[in-house]
């Protein structure tokens, strides 16, 4: 319990704060754990322990999850550069140099104003996104997690193998054990894909060819520090 209420204290508190910015979110938290510290240190009941635990759990994920996941995805993006992420392109080349190639063509083909079209970089950049989850997160070993085991027991999905959400689930919940950033990415991912698959199978029945470049280019330009800010934590070392 001292360990617990440590790690609070020397290692979460802090980088909470500065996340959500607001120190009073986070004030119940405080409390519970010095209600915990102090019940370990009276050589307290059992259940008196497990009751004050089962509180500060419940805190967390009802109050503090939500915000904390917000509020570390909104800002991911902006730390991100809008064209070629450096860290992104050399973890790339590490894992697959074919995949650091397509990332870097797409880039620069993004940053071509005279294109007529920018449906090639999206979907450069979506297949970069795809392999990435399918390398880091095979199918076979996605399926043997006890998580995915009991979505399918439970019939709350349909599909006949992982999706993309679920494959992020496992990369980042095997690098950051269960880091709070995990279900925000997933959703992350889904918008992202859903977006540049928009723009890869975009038809169009009337305006020029100018302004659908135009805004195609625009749809990717403003996708792409999101795609850095994933790829970031999909390819960083584990923690």
């Amino acid at each position: 319990m001292h360990s617990v209420v440590g790690a609070w204290f020397s290692e979460y508190r802090t980088p909470f704060i500065r996340t959500l910015g607001d120190e009073k979110l986070i004030a119940a938290m405080d409390e519970s754990m010095e209600a915990l510290l102090n019940l370990a240190s009276k050589n307290s009941p059992r259940r008196s322990l497990v009751r004050a635990v089962n509180f500060a759990n419940r805190y967390f994920t009802e109050s503090l999850l939500v915000p904390l996941t917000r509020s570390y995805w909104s800002r991911a993006p902006q730390r991100s550069p809008a064209g070629k992420d450096d860290l992104v392109a050399a973890s790339l080349r590490q894992l697959d140099p074919d995949l650091a190639d397509g990332y870097e063509q797409a880039v620069i083909d993004v940053e071509d104003t005279d294109r007529l079209s920018y449906r090639g970089p999206a979907g450069e950049l979506r297949e970069v996104l795809t392999g990435v989850l399918h390398t880091l997160a095979p199918t076979a070993d996605v399926e043997a997690t006890e998580w995915y085991k009991e979505s399918r027991r439970t019939g709350t999905r349909k599909e006949p193998t992982p999706t993309r959400a679920e494959r992020t689930r496992y990369i980042l919940r095997a690098k950051l054990k269960g880091s709070v950033v995990t279900d925000s990415a997933e959703s992350y991912t889904s918008m992202v894909e859903d977006r540049l698959e928009g723009v890869v199978n975009a038809t169009y029945r009337r305006g020029s060819a100018a302004t659908h470049a135009g805004a195609e280019r625009n749809e990717v330009e403003i996708l792409l520090p999101y795609i850095n800010a994933l790829l970031r934590e999909l390819l960083q070392p584990k923690q």
